[in-house]
């Protein structure tokens, strides 16, 4: 497709009164379709494996577990084993203790407490006093763990 334009005047050195014709060259682009009676029906299924694959999350587990550090006024340093001892009390699994293990040992050395949601239920308060974290699960009830002595009664929880 060529377009043409005029221009009338003093345009590089042109005598005033002459007229120039500029040419530009424009191209159009053409889309291209495959005609094919499959055509559609490839098309679905790739739409329909990525819907699959972005709702199972390609493999990725998502526990739906919130770690929500709380204002306390006591805060405690807990070694990896006592947030294992903890949160197996508190009924949490291996791989949420993986996952979700330094959140809650970091909320308690900096806020003194936390609270977990798995998705808009509040599952456990963890709160420090003392040497002690002081535990309250919806699912267990309430405990009290020592970390210099463990567990106040000789019973692994």
């Amino acid at each position: 497709m060529i377009s043409s334009m005029s221009f009338v005047g003093n345009w590089r050195g042109r005598p005033p009164g002459k007229k120039v014709i500029l040419k530009m060259e424009t191209k159009t682009v053409k889309s291209f379709a495959y005609k094919s009676k499959t055509s559609g029906i490839m098309m679905a299924a790739a739409m329909l494996t990525v819907l699959a694959l972005s709702a199972a999350g390609c493999g990725s587990r998502h526990t739906g577990i919130q770690i929500m550090p709380i204002g306390n006024q006591d805060v405690l340093e807990l070694s990896a084993a006592d947030v294992v001892q903890i949160m197996r009390a508190a009924g949490f699994s291996d791989m949420q203790i993986y996952e979700h293990g330094t959140a809650l040992r970091e909320g308690i050395a900096r806020s003194g407490a936390v609270q977990i949601q798995i998705d808009d239920t509040v599952e456990a308060i963890f709160a420090a006093k003392g040497d002690s974290v002081y535990i309250s699960t919806r699912s267990r009830g309430h405990f009290i763990y020592n970390v210099n002595s463990g567990w106040p009664d000789s019973r692994a929880r």
